[in-house]
Formats: structure tokens, C-alpha cells, sequence
């Protein structure tokens, strides 16, 4: 990425390509309608990108780019693509807040942190061992919207009862589970090697594997629809490690 441009000349970049690959062309006055900006600007940034040697500008012809625009332009709008494409199809933002914010981030960080993000946003939307993650993150985003107070029985405070409201997607066969929805339980918290869940339910130890924990959604005391808020602690595990 150039690190000479600055974004509103970024962005001009990206206005003649996309015109070009609409229309066939782009003319100064389609350049500033696309960006909402006035005919001298437009003049002055295209002065500019000429100077830099990117564009080929004469005011009686449509702009065009040169090979080294073109190679510009393209790492913009891929940037600006898998950015929009992170926060709307991995983060769950409208496509409108995902589109405006994409176009300012791409902007305010450094080309090598931008390319590191691309990196990772890619490798969670096509990696197929990325797959559960996927289905993860869908379904955090969809009760982060519909019931912020659920959180993963894996994350919940070791010693307080919480009681089970849903069972991830990512789990192969939530009937062989020692734990169901509508259950009430007291998290013990992983074992040392961090394969083993531990919990308590009905004054008795149990567990489960450490992975199928980080998939379980969970509601803590005081949380609202909770009826097991006040709820008194029942022996167990947890009891027996204070």
C-alpha cells in the first residue's frame, strides 16, 4: 500500500475505479457526485494523483488510471470489501453502519496492521477449520441483539448458580450431555490441563468436556428472566474447594 496517499486522495482512487468498472469511464463531474464534493476539489485531488503519477488527467477526457492507480485502487477496494464483509457478516452490523465504518477504519490504522486484519478476517470466512468459530460467532452476535445478559457457562463465575438457557450449535450431540436446558448449576471452572469443565448440579459433582462448555449459554443470578437469582448455593464441588 502507498503510504504517501492520504485518505481523501484513497478515496478518490477508489471512486474512479468503481466508476470505471460501472460505467466504463469516469468524469470529473461523476467523480464528484459520487463523493459529494465540488467541482474544485475534485480538480485539486486529480492534480494531485498525477503529480503521484496514478492517474492520466486531461480535463477534456474521462480520468483514467495507470497500472500503478490501478494496483492502488484495487488494494483499497479489496481492503475497504473484506473489512465491510468482517463487520456485517462476522460482527452482525447493518450493512449501512458496516460500510461507514469499514471506510473509516481502513483510513486511521497502518497498511501493515490493515493487511493483518484483512489476514485474520479472511481466515475466519473461508478457512474450513474455522467452521466452528463461525458458527460461534453467529450465534454470540444473534443473543448479543436478542439477550446481552447470556453468557457462555465457560465464562461463568466459579461458585455462583447460573441456570442453562441454550445449547450451541457447535455441539455434536447435546443429548449425551450431562446437562440440559432449564438446568440449574454451580460452575466449578476448568481442571488444570484445560480439558475438563467442572460443575455441580443438585448437590452432585459433575463434568463435561471443556469444549462443550464454551458452547453452552448460561444465565447468571440477578440476571433479568432469571428465577433462580435468589437462589441458595448447593453442596458440591464448589463448596468443598473453599
Amino acid at each position: 500500500m502507498a503510504h504517501f496517499l492520504t485518505a481523501s486522495l484513497e478515496d478518490y482512487l477508489e471512486a474512479i475505479a468503481e466508476l470505471i468498472a460501472i460505467n466504463g469511464h469516469a468524469h470529473t463531474k461523476e467523480i464528484a457526485e459520487k463523493l459529494h464534493v465540488k467541482m474544485p476539489s475534485v480538480t485539486g485531488a486529480l492534480r494531485q494523483l498525477e503529480k503521484l503519477s496514478l492517474i492520466i488527467y486531461n480535463t477534456h477526457y474521462p480520468v483514467q488510471l495507470t497500472p500503478a492507480g490501478e494496483m492502488v485502487a484495487h488494494e483499497v477496494m479489496h481492503r475497504h470489501k473484506v473489512l465491510k464483509a468482517f463487520f456485517s457478516g462476522i460482527l452482525g452490523i447493518p450493512p449501512d453502519k458496516a460500510t461507514t465504518a469499514a471506510c473509516h477504519l481502513e483510513h486511521v490504522i497502518d497498511a501493515d496492521t490493515i493487511r493483518r486484519f484483512v489476514l485474520f478476517s479472511e481466515a475466519i470466512e473461508k478457512r474450513c477449520d474455522a467452521k466452528s468459530l463461525q458458527i460461534y460467532l453467529a450465534e454470540a452476535m444473534e443473543l448479543l441483539d436478542s439477550d446481552p445478559a447470556l453468557q457462555l457457562l465457560r465464562n461463568a463465575a466459579p461458585g455462583t448458580p447460573v441456570t442453562i438457557v441454550r445449547l450451541g450449535r457447535n455441539l455434536n450431540d447435546p443429548a449425551a450431555l450431562p446437562l440440559a436446558e432449564g438446568d440449574v448449576v454451580i460452575p466449578g471452572g476448568p481442571d488444570a490441563d484445560r480439558q475438563i469443565f467442572r460443575f455441580s448440579k443438585n448437590g452432585t459433582d459433575g463434568e463435561l468436556p471443556l469444549t462443550a462448555a464454551e458452547n453452552i449459554w448460561v444465565r447468571g443470578p440477578g440476571s433479568p428472566g432469571n428465577p433462580d437469582a435468589d437462589m441458595e448455593q448447593q453442596p458440591g464441588l464448589i463448596n468443598d474447594q473453599r
